[in-house]
């Protein structure tokens, strides 16, 4: 009797461990990477070293605290873009990094970027929930570089205690407003519209051109076209504004500086100088609002911070899952980054009652529907060295030839797009 309960016994047990050999092995739970990766830390790079840093901070602060699994360390650099170039020769970027949009081109035929077409398709992020213009910026030879973080406009600074002693309530929005309150506004010391003849002087060339119906190049990038009849039109006027209601010959700040004194009815300038000249910035009511437009279609000059995945020469598909977490949910909660004096480049972030309630950014993002940003071609900044320089040579009296200046920034701009085709070729190398 034993020995059959021994023999029923024992074959149960191998049975069982049969059983258990071809069962599958139980897998770990997923972590918050949607994947068995565990922790994964991740390093994000970006170029915010000044006041605008510390928000960048806490929305970073924020992911790691609701997203335990997943560690992000962000650096903040100065010289950004050459130590991301040091950093690329060294197989040393990071897995997330900021990157200007007239910077993204160059920096995907440099090999610094990498495409994240798969990955924005998982996050679910589409066109249609951005402006055309910062979307496409972030398109480079038919592939996806980056995803819009943000959009920072030419913004019009107004002292409201000017305007509303001269009888107007409201800011212009046109070309007759606009004439209207500037020319109320000049004598007995005051300007009505005082513009600089350094920077950000090419920039609002740059808006006044598209304004009256131009564009800085061709379709595909290989030709200036800043020097056609809107061009002219643009410098034209901006130089008959000078004339009309600004001081003369203003270097770079010089016009925020004279606005600071509260003798300056308006400036244009970028939205990250609204600290300095509204609110506790000035002694006087300091306003932000919407540029005017001053030409047939409505134009605004813009930049815009993108999120983007550096090359590596391996790469690690838990740290690709982890990156495209942290990049949607960074677009999902940039809310906060308004408070750094941005516009959130996502339209349904800008629809939500949060965005809605922060001021003057509510009240400015309206415009970024009407941001352009340079053709998707590398080395694009370079060839706009010409055009700053003959802008400002008008805008500062040294040359009164508005359409030889013009066609001389034109024509050194278009040897800088022949010989940046042969540096960089036709397409960027890296997968």
């Amino acid at each position: 009797m034993k020995s059959r309960l021994w023999t029923i016994y024992t074959l149960l047990l191998v049975i069982s461990i049969v059983l258990a050999a071809c069962s599958p092995t139980p897998k770990p739970a997923e972590s918050e990477t949607g994947t068995s990766c565990g922790t994964v830390e991740l390093q994000y790079w970006n170029p915010f070293t000044g006041p605008d840093g510390p928000f960048m901070g806490q929305m970073v602060d924020a992911f790691n605290a609701s997203h335990p699994e997943i560690k992000v360390t962000m650096t903040s650099q100065g010289e950004y873009y050459t130590q991301l170039a040091t950093a690329a020769a060294a197989d040393t970027l990071p897995d997330v990094a900021i990157v200007h949009a007239d910077q993204v081109p160059t920096q995907a035929f440099r090999n610094v970027l990498r495409p994240m077409d798969a990955l924005v398709a998982e996050m679910g992020i589409a066109a249609n929930d951005y402006p055309a213009g910062v979307w496409q910026a972030g398109e480079v030879a038919g592939k996806r570089y980056a995803i819009p973080l943000d959009i920072h406009p030419m913004t019009a600074f107004y002292n409201a205690d000017l305007l509303t002693s001269a009888g107007f309530n409201e800011p212009p929005k046109t070309a007759e407003e606009f004439e209207a309150i500037a020319a109320a506004l000049t004598g007995n010391g005051n300007q009505g519209f005082d513009i600089t003849g350094g920077f950000p002087i090419q920039q609002i060339f740059q808006q006044m051109l598209h304004q009256f119906g131009g564009t800085e190049f061709n379709t595909d990038g290989t030709e200036a076209t800043w020097n056609s009849e809107a061009g002219v039109k643009a410098l034209q006027w901006m130089k008959d504004v000078q004339a009309k209601y600004s001081e003369p010959n203003l270097e770079v700040d010089a016009e925020l500086n004279a606005f600071k004194t509260g003798t300056v009815g308006m400036v244009w300038n970028g939205i990250w100088q609204t600290s300095n000249v509204t609110g506790e910035g000035v002694e006087f009511d300091g306003r932000a609002t919407a540029v005017p437009q001053i030409g047939p279609q409505m134009a605004v000059w813009a930049g815009s911070h993108q999120l983007t995945l550096p090359v590596h020469k391996t790469i690690d598909p838990c740290k690709d899952q982890a990156a495209a977490i942290f990049i949607k949910y960074m677009v999902e909660n940039s809310v906060t980054w308004t408070n750094g004096g941005q516009i959130p480049a996502a339209a349904s972030v800008r629809a939500s009652a949060e965005f809605k309630a922060i001021e003057p950014q509510a009240s400015i993002a309206p415009s970024v529907e009407y941001a352009f940003f340079p053709p998707s071609i590398p080395g694009i900044t370079d060839a706009f060295g010409p055009l700053g320089e003959a802008v400002g040579a008008v805008m500062n009296g040294t040359t009164s030839d508005i359409q030889g200046a013009l066609n001389d920034a034109a024509q050194r701009a278009n040897e800088i797009l022949a010989q940046n085709k042969a540096t960089y070729g036709d397409a960027p190398t890296a997968p």
